[in-house]
């Protein structure tokens, strides 16, 4: 699986429909993740997600996930973390997201979990990620999204520049 990951990561490779919620039930940062990461356990990515939650809000406090003001990236590396996953959800309306030193009102929250032995493997996710939701009119069309099929869509076909 690392050689996978290695050269030219692709989101397709990672990214399913049931990971994906168009628009999360949640209004705080800790509910919204906590959605995600229960979708990452019934999705056999995440063992233990009590476990998992608690290392990803470590890591929050750390340093600041938050990306372009209005996406938040929260990860974290755990033992908890059976393979590299990644789980997305929108909202409705911007929620509050202190990370670290920051704070914004974010619409996003692409949480990934990172296995503890592979602690590299997340990097050409997180560049990957980053470079797709740096197009605006993505970034929008996701936000706007109305369901998990809409989102995979978005995420998975070629961007054309």
């Amino acid at each position: 699986m690392d050689a996978k990951f290695a050269r030219n990561f692709e989101l397709a490779d990672l990214v399913s429909e049931d990971l994906l919620i168009p628009q999360l039930e949640a209004d705080s940062k800790i509910g919204g993740i906590k959605e995600l990461v229960d979708r990452l356990h019934r999705g056999g990515i995440v063992t233990d997600s009590l476990s998992f939650l608690q290392s990803i809000l470590e890591r929050e406090n750390l340093q600041s996930t938050i990306l372009g003001g209005d996406i938040a990236l929260p990860h974290a590396r755990s033992h908890s973390a059976s393979k590299l996953g990644l789980a997305l959800g929108t909202t409705a309306q911007p929620i509050d997201f202190p990370s670290g030193d920051d704070r914004c009102a974010i619409r996003m929250i692409c949480l990934i979990a990172v296995p503890a032995q592979a602690p590299d493997l997340y990097l050409s996710l997180l560049a990957s990620l980053a470079r797709t939701l740096a197009n605006p009119e993505l970034k929008q069309d996701l936000l706007h999204a109305d369901s998990t099929a809409e989102m995979y869509r978005l995420l998975t076909e070629p961007q054309l520049s």
